[in-house]
This record gives structure tokens, C-alpha cells and sequence, in this order.
């Protein structure tokens, strides 16, 4: 039993953690001297500049205790806490604010119901005027117009599929004004859209040998031109030179 005691690992690690005991023991005491040494020369050099500048530092403290009194006293609101004093500050900005948001609201609603009232009244006095023989001339000239240039958008721009239905439009009888604004705007918006497929149509379906007899033509029309400004400067050269010729076999 006693060999087995003395080959078993503890037996063996014993030594090395008495002797890490002993080494750590000697670390920490080493330290605590060193602080202790460090507090004690430390004591005798500050004390002097502490006692020295006691004073002043007495002094600002108490400045500085007054300024904060003269706060407290002239505010306050700081000492209470800081979700109360946001919340009083957000009243106290809403207060202030809401008369001139008011006056806000009160100008634009006015502006509002004016401009609609000038509507109104510009509409009516526009169906006066169109209620008169030369405004019912006008009326029936632009339902004319519109009339013909359906057809020849109907001609030569046949309507695509999906297209959607025009509107039913008010009657002349009801008001011309607006009869006539919905018939010019319908007028122009189904001749954009007509147009418009109709061109894109036409580029899916051209191709690259038109695109260069186009350009080949465009080429010799230019050239033709520019021929023909020239011969036509020298004819204006000559015409301009023939008087003074005449002049000098005159004086000869």
C-alpha cells in the first residue's frame, strides 16, 4: 500500500502545487507592499498642493452650488424628471404653435373656397356666352370638328385591340363649357394614342435594308441641294459681276 501511495499521480503533483502556493503567496504580498509603499510616498506630495489650492477649489465649488440655486430657482422645472420636462416642453410648443396653424388651416380653407367659387363663376359667365348665337356657332363647330377628325383617325389610324371605349361625354344642353373640354381633351388623347401604336407598329416592321435606302435618299437629296445652292451662288456671282464688266468697256 505504501508503494502504491507513493507512485499514484497525487502523491507526485503534491510538491509542485506547495511550491505554486508558496510563489503566489509571495506575488500578492509583493503587491500589497508595493501599494502600500506607493500610498504612503504619494500621501506627503499631495497633501501640500491639496492644503495649497484648497482655497480656490473651495471658492468653485461654491460658485458653483450658487449658479446651480439661481437654476433651480429661476427654472424650475429642472429638477423634476426628464419625461416631465419633455412633456412640458411639447405642451408648451404646441400651445404656441397651434394659434398660427390655425390661422394656416382658416387661410387655406378661404383660399380654397375661393378658388372654387371662381371656378363656378368663370363657368357660368363662359355658358352665358355660349348660350348666345355665336357661342352655340362655336359649340356646333367644335362637335363638327371632332366628328370629322374621328373619321379620318378612324381611316388612317384604325383603333388597336384593347383599346379602351371613350367616355360618354356631357351633353351641350347640360354645359357647353364642359361638353367642350371633354370633346377637345377625348379629341386629343385618342389622336396621341392612334398615333402613337400606329409609329410603333411601323418600327417592328421595318428593316434594315429600308433603313439604308432611307438613309441613301436622305444622302442624295442633301447632295442635289448643296449642287444646286452652288450653281446657284455662281449664277448670283456672275450676275453681280456682269454691271461692273459693262462699266469698263463703257469708260474704254
Amino acid at each position: 500500500m505504501a508503494d502504491a501511495d507513493k507512485s499514484s499521480p497525487n502523491s507526485e503533483n503534491a510538491p509542485h502545487l506547495e511550491d505554486c502556493h508558496h510563489l503566489i503567496n509571495w506575488a500578492l504580498n509583493s503587491a500589497e507592499a508595493g501599494l502600500h509603499y506607493a500610498t504612503a510616498t504619494a500621501v506627503p506630495l499631495t497633501a501640500p498642493l491639496a492644503k495649497k489650492f484648497e482655497g480656490q477649489i473651495s471658492a468653485v465649488d461654491q460658485k458653483l452650488c450658487q449658479g446651480l440655486d439661481i437654476v433651480e430657482e429661476k427654472v424650475p422645472i429642472v429638477k423634476k424628471p426628464p419625461q416631465q420636462i419633455y412633456d412640458a416642453a411639447k405642451a408648451v410648443m404646441n400651445s404656441s404653435l397651434q394659434p398660427t396653424i390655425e390661422k394656416l388651416n382658416v387661410a387655406k380653407e378661404s383660399a380654397t373656397q375661393q378658388a372654387s367659387t371662381l371656378k363656378e363663376i368663370s363657368i357660368t359667365k363662359a355658358n352665358e356666352l355660349l348660350n348666345t348665337q355665336c357661342g352655340n356657332m362655336a359649340v356646333q363647330g367644335i362637335d363638327n370638328t371632332s366628328v370629322l377628325i374621328n373619321r379620318l383617325l378612324d381611316h388612317y389610324f384604325p383603333p388597336v385591340e384593347g383599346e379602351e371605349d371613350a367616355p360618354i361625354l356631357i351633353s351641350a344642353d347640360e354645359n357647353k363649357v364642359l361638353h367642350a373640354v371633354q370633346t377637345i381633351g377625348q379629341l386629343s388623347t385618342k389622336t396621341a394614342n392612334r398615333v402613337y401604336h400606329s409609329v410603333a407598329a411601323q418600327l417592328r416592321t421595318i428593316k434594315k435594308e429600308d433603313v439604308t435606302t432611307y438613309i441613301s435618299s436622305v444622302v442624295s437629296i442633301l447632295h442635289l441641294t448643296n449642287f444646286l445652292n452652288l450653281g446657284q451662288k455662281q449664277t448670283d456671282d456672275k450676275q453681280a459681276d456682269s454691271p461692273t464688266e459693262k462699266e469698263d468697256e463703257e469708260k474704254k
